[in-house]
């Protein structure tokens, strides 16, 4: 290992988990169609920088491909709404304008955060790193599921020299 810190394979390993994990859950509650989920940026609760947006684009990657869910887009609401407002300025043929009321609406919302624990002796360091997401039920704000990933990181600084 060449450091301790979170890294691309972490972010793979966390998308791979909550993907199977919300596999299962859709089979034990018996969801016979694809949920319609809304994912929130993962929040970051570790002393280092860790980038969000690419965590998110990893599972969110990961729940589009595996075919289980409906992922909407909640960045791109606001586009949207400026999209219609240019297609019913008269610019667009009526008869191909989209419009307003005809989104889909999400049933769950997914979070996430990610903490870390930092531990030294000498010159050994061990980084425990958990990431958990949970899935909420929008309209009984119940949690329905939630998963963790945890990752440790065992790291031994080596001196240079002879």
């Amino acid at each position: 290992m060449l450091d301790d810190r979170w890294n691309q394979n972490d972010m793979q390993l966390v998308a791979k988990k909550v993907v199977s994990s919300l596999e299962v859950w859709q089979a034990s509650a018996g969801l016979t169609e694809r949920p319609v989920i809304i994912l929130e940026t993962p929040r970051n609760r570790t002393s280092e920088h860790i980038d969000m947006q690419a965590l998110y684009d990893h599972v969110k990657t990961a729940l589009i491909q595996s075919g289980r869910v409906t992922f909407l887009d909640k960045a791109a609401r606001t586009e949207i709404a400026r999209e219609y407002e240019y297609q019913g300025s008269g610019y667009v043929d009526p008869k191909e304008a989209g419009g307003p009321g005809r989104q889909k609406a999400a049933e769950f919302l997914m979070g996430g955060v990610i903490t870390s624990n930092i531990q030294k002796v000498g010159s050994n360091k061990a980084v425990y790193y958990k990431a958990t997401f949970e899935l909420t039920n929008i309209e009984s704000a119940v949690i329905v599921w939630t998963e963790q990933k945890e990752i440790v990181k065992h790291f031994k600084k080596r001196s240079i020299g002879l």
